[in-house]
């Protein structure tokens, strides 16, 4: 007798994986002509890969230098790579293709990263090297992503307007550039901050960067650059506008430092702006324009004709009484202890249409409320700024109320709507001192500038030297909130009170800029002693 067993497995269905995923990069495995050819005359480079291919943003990641005169023609067909020349080459010239990001791999976009091709014209391969690094001239940062070009030594300096550099490099995220396969030969070197990408300088619409002198890669020196933003060569008005009834704006599209006087037709005043680029027009007057004429010192005097509400529009909002003082206020919930409150309002004032007596400063220490005795003060030449001046205490409550027409000027129709401020002063406690002795290189004009961790400007200052005194400066600043703080210095060399940027085609370069990159650390309440020798 014959017992058959008979055993059953379940079967389990297990999905095909596929294999492990392609993590490798394409892989050149021949090229013809030979990578590093001599005496190359092939119009066309074939490289075969290991796996398919194409390309991606060629564009924009390819680079061949010397530069030619057209981009050769790049095709990626299966596993092949195809480069077509349309031109004579340069004769005993070492070519570079550098393809960047461009190559990847067909199915899992593995990137062949830097992958570049060297050929000659000649008989040898040239090998010297040039590196540097382009700083931003005002503040010393690392500048990324600039075209950084080498130029004939017998090129005007307007090649950089005209022509594509013959060698490119770009900087890295650290402003770091490098060239190599160099010829033993003299160069412009420039750096370009190239926005729209067409390789060519463009003037204030652009950065730029430049060595002084001819550098040749066998030298072996590293060469530092640094960026900076001309001031354009011609001066025009930008734009100009009406803001508001009785002011308009008129922009330009650079500083003017000669403008001698403004004239208009009741015209009651004008003002410049910190970076002397816009000019603000107050005027009164019921006509459809204002008419200003902006004489110069070094030039022709500009007439410009501006658009202004019609008459039956301003007569309008005089009735409505919509025509009114807005006030800027140095006041937020707190105000520094040693501050007192000042304003700024959107249009000329007189002391006399400031009214005292519609102004009340209540005191509150603990339930005890008291009125103080204020005094309006105008802040000197300004036309449209005043301070109250009052005996403020610290660690104390206040509410200060402008009641409605205590600024009023009958004349013109324009007066305030009333509003309070409530604020509480700080401390002397809350803040520190820093005494901060410098040691400059020399007996020049300087301007020394404080600045927060946020590189807010905290405090400038300007400083001269005599002949007979010391090349030391003690600083010091007072009522400085806690937290850490850095110097920055400007060699004043034209004595003008502020930093100026360089001209590529007078070679000058901007002012020099001296940083301080160790954190100086205020504690609240504490007097902090500091020395920099500045270098």
């Amino acid at each position: 007798m014959f017992v058959v067993l008979i055993s059953a497995r379940c079967a389990q269905i297990t999905p095909l994986t596929g294999g492990k995923k392609d993590a490798t990069q394409p892989k050149a495995l021949s090229y013809y002509p030979e990578n590093a050819s001599l005496n190359f005359t092939s119009k066309q480079i074939t490289i075969q890969f290991d796996e398919y291919i194409r390309l991606k943003d060629i564009a924009n990641q390819f680079i061949i230098t010397p530069q030619t005169k057209e981009m050769p023609e790049i095709q990626a067909n299966g596993k092949t790579l195809k480069i077509t020349f349309n031109e004579t080459l340069i004769p005993n010239a070492t070519y570079k293709l550098s393809f960047g990001n461009a190559i990847i791999d067909l199915h899992e976009g593995n990137v062949l990263q830097n992958f570049e091709y060297i050929f000659s014209t000649g008989n040898t391969i040239d090998s010297l090297k040039l590196s540097g690094q382009v700083l931003n001239a005002y503040d010393r940062k690392p500048v990324a992503k600039l075209l950084i070009g080498l130029y004939q030594a017998n090129a005007s300096d307007s090649v950089v307007y005209k022509d594509k550099p013959l060698y490119i490099s770009k900087t890295d995220d650290a402003g770091n550039y490098s060239f190599n396969y160099l010829p033993n030969a003299f160069f412009k070197l420039v750096a370009i901050n190239d926005v729209n990408k067409n390789l060519l300088y463009d003037g204030s619409e652009e950065q730029i960067a430049y060595q002084d002198t001819l550098i040749n890669p066998n030298d072996g020196v590293s060469s530092n650059l640094l960026l900076f933003k001309e001031v354009p060569f011609k001066s025009f008005i930008r734009r100009y506008s009406f803001i508001e009834y009785g002011k308009v704006i008129i922009a330009y599209n650079k500083p003017q430092k000669d403008i001698k006087a403004v004239f208009a037709k009741n015209l009651l005043s004008y003002t410049k702006n910190v970076t002397l680029d816009t000019l603000t027009l107050y005027y009164d007057n019921l006509f459809d324009t204002i008419q200003p004429i902006i004489s110069y010192q070094t030039k022709k005097a500009d007439t410009i004709t501006i658009r202004i509400p019609s008459t039956e529009t301003i007569v309008k909002q005089r009735k409505n009484n919509t025509i009114k003082y807005s006030l800027q206020s140095n006041i937020s919930s707190i105000l520094p202890y040693y501050v007192l409150p000042q304003f700024e309002l959107n249009f000329p004032i007189e002391l006399k249409s400031i009214f005292e007596n519609k102004m009340t400063l209540i005191e509150q220490k603990d339930t005890v409320k008291t009125k103080k005795t204020i005094t309006i003060l105008k802040n000197g030449s300004s036309v449209n700024t005043f301070t109250i001046q009052a005996e403020l205490k610290p660690e104390t409550n206040y509410t200060l109320t402008i009641n409605k027409s205590a600024l009023n000027d009958s004349i013109h129709g324009r007066s305030n709507d009333s509003i309070s401020y409530k604020f509480t002063t700080t401390s002397p406690d809350d803040y520190a001192q820093l005494n901060l002795k410098l040691f400059f290189p020399k007996k020049e004009n300087y301007i020394v500038l404080l600045l927060n961790d946020k590189e807010q400007l905290i405090e400038k200052t300007l400083i001269e030297f005599s002949l007979t005194s010391t090349s030391e400066k003690l600083m010091e600043y007072k009522n400085v909130l806690p937290g850490n703080y850095f110097v920055r210095v400007v060699e004043d060399v034209n004595k003008n009170g502020l930093f100026d940027t360089g001209d590529y085609f007078l070679h000058q370069q901007p002012e020099p800029v001296f940083i301080n990159t160790t954190a100086i650390k205020l504690l609240a309440g504490w007097e902090i002693e500091n020395e920099w020798i500045v270098k």
